[in-house]
């Protein structure tokens, strides 16, 4: 029954029982208590009426609410078996998933557009929409499990397609190692549920796009190269079929094809650039002394070039060169934050600051100039900044140490009026006897003796 009729009835009730009262007892005696028996249930009456539609309006939202959840999971469902039916066979799940919809229809809870069916629902209690929930619920969760059980084959079938045609790749010489490994770890994610094989499958396809598009790249820089040697024009329309059928494995065959032949026309290519640049590694080394995490860092670099023996591999050196250049500017940088170093500790020895400011020149070493020009102007530098450093190092030590060295050579010659570079023993021995007679009068260097005057 309707609250507000309720409500009516019971003012009504009330009324006629205050009336009788008055009628009975006077009113004297009891109007007070009837006025105020008569607006308490007045009272009471509003109270439950507010109490009711509040309560009636919670269970309302609670049940939309539910009902919400099970048409988001059906219509999930539903859009995971679409995306799925590009492999498998989903029409009978699919019949299967409007059979379960038109259940739902059918008891109210839904517009035939699957919409929620307000209008309906206030007729059906709470616990009956919480327990067609959880039937739904087990419903729906049967049928992936039907479905995962043949698209999980179906993508594993895949991935391992996607995984051989990979491997080929990179045992055809193609520089995809690192993206073959992501992609073989996309292939080993686990997967329980159709969104996470649909997720894996995606995520497979694209990690499969990205080697892809890198090998293409790779043949394009190939054939680029040796159009200067060769014509390759038969193989450029092949490149150009596996650009529009790159989706497809069998692409793989024509990639390794294109890579094989052009490869023959690159012998001489590739030697000149393995050459040019393990030279350049070589002479980088040489002026690089005394600085042994660059070092370190350019044999690595020297020893990958090295492993280039395949013509096929000439694009690598594009890499290589560009590293080689960041090293360049490492090893400048490097070297003039030293000889900064070295000349701040001969001003606090009290030598003088002498040099060719070739710390300047690092500017002049631009990146984005081809190699060979770079590498020209790179060396000059190099070789610039490395006599420098040298000169600092020397005079450092020299500074540093000629204290000690000055006291032997004092009582050498207290004891023998001579003493030769040979006898001093020590390294840069010619230097401390230059300086020692400097700032000795009494003593004369000769050569490479120091003798007492007189």
């Amino acid at each position: 029954m309707n609250e507000y009729a309720v409500t009516a009835l019971v003012v009504l009730l009330t009324l006629g029982v205050g009336v009788a009262l008055l009628l009975t007892f006077g009113i004297s005696f009891v109007s007070y208590l009837a006025v105020g028996v008569i607006l308490s249930v007045l009272l009471a009456s509003l109270v439950y009426t507010w109490w009711k539609s509040k309560t009636d309006r919670t269970v309302v939202l609670l049940k939309i609410e539910i009902l919400n959840k099970i048409k988001d999971a059906v219509e999930v469902l539903e859009r995971n078996l679409r995306a799925a039916s590009e492999m498998v066979d989903v029409e009978p799940f699919m019949e299967d998933l409007a059979g379960i919809k038109r259940g739902l229809i059918s008891r109210g809870f839904f517009t035939g557009e699957f919409q929620i069916n307000e209008g309906k629902i206030d007729r059906v209690t709470l616990t009956a929409i919480e327990l067609e929930s959880r039937k739904v619920e087990q419903q729906l969760r049967s049928l992936e499990s039907l479905v995962v059980a043949s698209y999980g084959e179906a993508v594993a079938g895949r991935m391992q397609e996607l995984l051989d045609a990979a491997q080929m790749l990179v045992e055809g010489g193609f520089s995809v190692r690192e993206e073959y490994e992501e992609l073989r770890r996309v292939a080993s994610m686990p997967a329980a549920s159709l969104q996470d094989l649909l997720e894996k499958r995606r995520r497979g396809e694209e990690q499969y796009g990205r080697l892809v598009e890198r090998c293409i790249r790779e043949a394009e820089f190939l054939l680029t190269t040796a159009e200067g040697v060769a014509d390759v024009s038969h193989l450029r329309e092949e490149l150009e079929r596996v650009k529009r059928e790159r989706e497809k494995v069998e692409s793989v065959y024509r990639l390794l094809r294109v890579r094989s032949e052009v490869s023959s026309y690159l012998t001489r290519p590739f030697l000149e650039a393995r050459e040019e640049v393990l030279a350049y590694l070589d002479r980088m080394l040489e002026l690089s002394r005394g600085f042994e995490r660059e070092r370190q860092v350019l044999r690595e670099l020297r020893e990958r070039a090295k492993s280039y023996t395949d013509p096929g591999q000439l694009a690598e050196f594009r890499s290589i060169r560009q590293e080689a250049k960041r090293l360049t500017l490492e090893l400048a940088r490097a070297m003039a934050r030293e000889i900064s170093v070295l000349d701040e500790e001969l001003r606090k020895l009290g030598r003088a600051v002498e040099g060719t400011g070739a710390g300047g020149r690092i500017s002049e070493l631009d990146p984005r100039r081809e190699f060979r020009e770079f590498a020209g102007s790179a060396l000059e530098v190099l070789t610039a900044l490395a006599a420098d450093f040298s000169r600092r190092y020397r005079e450092v030590k020299i500074a540093r140490n000629y204290p000690a060295v000055e006291r032997i050579i004092s009582r050498k010659l207290a004891e023998a009026g001579r003493v030769s570079a040979g006898e001093l023993g020590v390294r840069y021995a010619e230097e401390f006897l230059r300086l020692y007679s400097e700032s000795h009068p009494e003593a004369v260097l000769e050569g490479k003796v120091l003798r007492l005057k007189g």
